[in-house]
């Protein structure tokens, strides 16, 4: 059967058997009024899909959350307003709730958790309100037209794990900003206890943290000039043969350079600048020379009736070399013009400024071309994305980092880059750093902090401490950072990283769709690490065949632990040919492999003995040894 991601909105009317008894006519005609006045032109408006109609009921899929969202709160303000002064007992109220979750497909049909969740989300919800999972709050929040309030965590009914439920709150636009710190068997109940522990506001696009994480307004801060690459932008080219089309392409060129300019170490150049060369067909070379910029990004834009390519190309104005191009082919109409421009304007970001993105990539390939002694700071701290893999790179950051740091102790990227090396040095027990682990990870944790001190908006900076502080035990401290890391955004690779480790500490749904983000935005940059974690995500929620699958593209011959996630899968499934096949390479790159060592593993950063368990149960299945360790303790529950 065939599944896919989708937001789904449960709708239901408050009160209906009690409305229908007292005026089953009336109620019929008011909502059939209801449905062909607001909600299914609010849903069409913010392109949903009617799935059904379940009597008092209404179940609805978006391909976006923000949509969703957006479509509910529409709902509930207009409604509201029809109300008016009618008196409570004839109003006629919704609850909606908003899930984002896998579904099954059954012709129109949906089924399964991402649906369920919702309809229960839905029951949780106020007369007039709309409740939404964690994952929809976290990806919706800055995007869409309201704020969320944490109401806590709770069992719903039939649905296995604990949910965490917000309230949408119309009058903010932002997420409650909490401790993660929450029991899974505390039942919590909800509307009886707001639990907001602070909240973070966002004030002329500053994001500012509650009084523990307070980021103040610096002028330094915002007059450092960027350390990278000068980027221009060039008008893409209208090949539509209409120039009254020449708006979707300016449209794309200016979306493009704001979304480049998120990124701090880019230097973005205006649309003044680049603009004046529109139609001159100069050479690159001579463009990057008259604006001093080290990269030029070029496009064309060909709609024909309901079809819109898009192609982008990115070029070195040094060797005139194409570093990157792809073409986006999207189906066009009047409703989802700004949706088609968006997604367009961000996959070309990602690709090409983000932590894995072209740019840093040809950078990195540069560095790596110059003795340690004579990389400048900002080549030192190119090596992120090969850092863990290879120890020729830890090599060459160890030959200069610690030198960077000395020289320039205000530079926030290169201690981000010494409290990262430190990590792998930890992670791999190497000795390329002097001291003891402890000693080490100390000195990771300060280089780390140090970074944040000096650019708190930097969400690779916050995932690097928070790592750090999940291998010294504190978890929380981990899920503080990765919540403040997502809410600065602006780099598509780091939030699948934060993914990867919210599901490698047991926070599965959330951690699965930053993958699944990532992946469907920038499918080339895609690393195993991020098979291994949705592999992990589906035998969480018993989807044995999807996990053997995602467990097959994640194999690291190099890592015993990345084969885990295909022997489990394989041992819940029965096969035992394939079993015992993959048993076999696992024992090669780990002679001598025990239940004990996954359970160190998976210990050592931090994942709930209970959440351990399910692995310990295939591995005894698959027929290795016990080994020696602690008994897992099945009340830790995260």
């Amino acid at each position: 059967m065939e599944r896919r991601l989708a937001a789904i909105m449960a709708a239901d009317v408050v009160g209906y058997s009690r409305l229908m008894g007292a005026d089953e006519i009336g109620v019929l005609n008011a909502l059939k009024a209801l449905r062909s006045e607001l909600f299914d032109p609010q849903v069409e408006k913010h392109h949903g899909r009617i799935v059904k109609l379940m009597g008092d009921g209404t179940l609805v899929e978006f391909a976006s959350v923000v949509d969703a969202v957006n479509c509910a709160t529409d709902i509930q303000a207009e409604l509201t307003k029809r109300n008016g002064d009618l008196p409570p007992e004839e109003r006629l109220e919704l609850r909606i709730g908003i899930n984002l979750g896998d579904v099954m497909i059954d012709g129109d049909d949906l089924y399964g958790d991402g649906v369920n969740v919702a309809a229960r989300l839905e029951e949780s919800a106020e007369p007039g309100g709309v409740c939404v999972s964690e994952v929809v709050a976290t990806q919706a929040t800055g995007k869409a037209n309201v704020g969320f309030e944490y109401l806590g965590e709770t069992r719903l009914k039939n649905i296995s794990e604990p949910v965490r439920i917000y309230h949408v709150n119309p009058q903010s636009r932002a997420i409650s900003h909490r401790s993660w710190n929450r029991s899974r068997g505390v039942q919590v109940a909800l509307g009886a206890a707001l639990l907001i522990v602070a909240t973070f506001v966002v004030w002329q696009g500053i994001h500012r943290w509650g009084a523990n994480n307070a980021v103040a307004f610096d002028e330094a801060t915002a007059l450092t000039r960027p350390t990278g690459p000068t980027i221009a932008v060039l008008a893409f080219e209208n090949l539509s043969g209409d120039p009254s089309k020449d708006y979707l392409s300016d449209g794309i060129s200016e979306d493009v350079i704001i979304e480049l300019g998120r990124y701090r170490d880019l230097n973005v150049l205006s649309r003044h600048t680049t603009f004046s060369y529109r139609g001159q067909h100069l050479d690159v070379r001579s463009i990057g020379k008259s604006l001093g910029a080290d990269f030029v990004l070029e496009g064309t834009v060909r709609q024909a009736g309901e079809r819109l390519r898009v192609t982008a190309r990115l070029i070195d104005t040094d060797s005139r070399a194409q570093v990157w191009s792809e073409a986006f082919d999207e189906k066009l109409t009047t409703a989802n013009l700004f949706d088609v421009q968006s997604r367009i304007t961000e996959r070309v970001a990602v690709a090409i400024g983000d932590t894995r993105g072209a740019i840093r990539r040809t950078d990195e390939r540069r560095a790596r071309a110059k003795p340690p002694e004579r990389l400048s700071s900002y080549e030192c701290t190119m090596f992120y994305d090969d850092l863990y893999d290879r120890p020729d790179v830890q090599k060459r950051v160890h030959g200069c980092i610690e030198r960077v740091v000395k020289e320039e102790p205000d530079y926030w990227r290169a201690w981000a880059q010494l409290a990262e090396a430190l990590r792998v040095d930890l992670s791999f027990f190497g000795n390329r750093y002097s001291g003891t682990y402890e000693e080490k990870l100390n000195r990771a944790l300060s280089a780390a902090n140090q970074a944040k001190e000096l650019n708190p908006n930097s969400a690779r900076v916050r995932l690097i401490l928070g790592i750090l502080l999940l291998m010294n035990g504190d978890r929380d401290g981990f899920y503080a950072e990765a919540e403040d890391a997502l809410a600065v955004g602006g780099d598509r690779s780091v939030e699948a990283e934060i993914g990867y480790w919210l599901i490698w500490t047991g926070r599965f749904d959330l951690g699965a769709a930053l993958l699944r983000r990532a992946i469907d935005l920038d499918p080339g940059s895609t690393i195993k690490d991020w098979h291994q974690a949705l592999s992990e995500h589906h035998f969480h929620k018993g989807e044995y065949e999807l996990a053997l699958a995602e467990a097959r593209k994640g194999v690291l011959l190099d890592y015993w632990w990345s084969m885990i996630p295909e022997v489990t899968a394989l041992a819940k499934l029965g096969r035992a040919d394939e079993l015992e096949r993959a048993r076999n390479r696992l024992e090669a790159a780990r002679p001598g492999v025990k239940v004990a060592d996954i359970v160190w593993v998976y210990r050592r950063y931090q994942r709930p003995d209970a959440l351990i368990a399910p692995y310990v149960d295939a591995f005894r299945k698959a027929g290795f040894p016990e080994g020696k360790y602690r008994p897992l303790d099945m009340n830790d529950l995260g």
